[in-house]
């Protein structure tokens, strides 16, 4: 499906077998249709709707009845999803019609709205459907740039590798001038991927706004490569405030990619749906990165490992759910360790609807809780080159408490380090430490 052009008008498809029902929806917005805003087209089934698709594939939005003669709104609905399009449905139906309505939403109706019709209603929810929309587009338009930037480093290194066929064929005589050559397609290189990382850079939230949503907390993030595979996300949704650290498979430019993924999945599900129960984020974001990755016997294991904390206005209990990756609580120079499900995020393996785990844990005023990724644990170092695992990150947390919030990214920073040494760094590192 393309995306909508700018100043093109919202295309929308109204498909109800009552005649009278497009000209009443676009009546209600006949100054937006007069200012070229939006553009109605009526269809009055199921097969007549989907003939308009196909003739008309910059539809953006579709407001649609359930019962109808020769496909029903149903029906239509799983067209539109075994069709692979991205146009967000409205369902219109009756007071009476839940179990219809539930069932449409199954299918992937984004909202409803009853008959009758009222305006403020309806007008409510097309444009929460924009909005729905609008992010949609802008999700494309950066998977577009991220793959054009990953298919501009193919092609370099298609070009390095033939120049090194004839750095053979000439011998010693070329050697200086390729090795000039060589020098400019990696500076090439290296720029492209630096690109990739102001694009990963532009879509990961500051740190400034993190500050603003946490009084007293921090954020260890050092990526192995030039952009990294390990993100954190923030949002705020009534009243509560949802803090995500995620582990996406592999690093680099493609770490990265998932990456983009994931942040865009995150702000359609809390954002657009105001969805702030954890275990149902992580349930939604399993389901569409699944979907969208469209993930094959032989890609089970792409996915993403991801711990998600809510904090709720009354500061006397948090809400956590995770995906592989678990939370730890300090409290009282005690470590409670609040251990996730054993499901990675993506995959293709037949899961239970809702089957990641809410937990609701009491806090006390001083207690400080951490989510991380695996790359802080598993970096190899010290005196005999070992991996440094969770129990000496834990004894490390739990020494440095008496110390501010910034202060301990600072010090595990610094022990990072200093661990770390002249070994390589192993993966991506991601830290986020929270003081209630």
């Amino acid at each position: 499906m393309e995306t909508v052009a700018e100043n093109s008008p919202f295309k929308i498809l109204v498909v109800d077998d009552e005649p009278d029902m497009g000209p009443l929806i676009s009546g209600m917005f006949r100054l937006k249709v007069k200012r070229g805003e939006f553009s109605f087209i009526h269809a009055e089934n199921g097969s007549l709707a989907l003939e308009q698709l196909e003739t008309n594939p910059d539809i953006d939005l579709i407001l649609t009845d359930i019962n109808m003669p020769v496909m029903d709104g149903l029906t239509f609905l799983s067209k539109v999803k075994e069709n692979g399009l991205l146009q967000k449905a409205i369902v219109i139906s009756a007071y009476n019609d839940l179990k219809n309505i539930r069932t449409a939403m199954n299918r992937g109706a984004f909202d409803f709205i009853t008959k009758p019709i009222d305006a403020g209603d309806i007008k409510t929810t097309i444009e929460k459907g924009i909005e729905e929309m609008q992010r949609v587009y802008e999700g494309i338009k950066i998977k577009s740039k991220l793959e054009t930037a990953t298919k501009e480093k193919e092609k370099l290194i298609l070009e390095q590798n033939e120049m090194l066929e004839t750095q053979v064929m000439e011998r010693t005589a070329t050697v200086n001038q390729q090795k000039v050559l060589l020098e400019v397609k990696n500076k090439e290189i290296i720029d492209s991927i630096y690109y990739a990382k102001k694009l990963q850079e532009a879509i990961l939230p500051p740190q400034k706004y993190f500050h603003s949503l946490i009084s007293n907390g921090f954020i260890f993030y050092e990526s192995k490569d030039i952009v990294s595979g390990d993100f954190y996300w923030f949002g705020q949704q009534n009243g509560k405030k949802i803090i995500v650290a995620a582990d996406c498979t592999g690093h680099g430019v493609a770490g990265a990619l998932m990456s983009m993924m994931g942040m865009s999945l995150l702000d359609q599900i809390v954002n657009s749906n105001a969805i702030t129960k954890p275990s149902e984020i992580l349930d939604r974001l399993d389901a569409s990165l699944a979907a969208s990755l469209k993930i094959s016997e032989e890609d089970a294991h792409i996915g993403m490992d991801v711990a998600i904390i809510v904090l709720e206005d009354s500061g006397e209990k948090i809400l956590y759910a995770g995906a592989n990756r678990a939370l730890w609580q300090i409290q009282d120079g005690n470590v409670i360790v609040t251990a996730p499900d054993k499901s990675p995020i993506g995959g293709i393996s037949e899961r239970p609807q809702d089957h990641y785990t809410n937990h609701e844990i009491n806090i006390n005023s001083d207690d400080t809780l951490y989510i991380f990724t695996d790359g802080y644990a598993d970096q190899f170092g010290g005196e005999s080159g070992k991996k440094m695992m969770r129990k000496r990150m834990r004894e490390k947390i739990v020494e440095i408490q008496h110390l501010d919030m910034s202060e301990q990214g600072v010090e595990l920073s610094q022990f990072f380090h200093q661990w770390k040494g002249n070994h390589e760094q192993v993966d991506d590192v991601l830290v986020i430490g929270i003081k209630i």
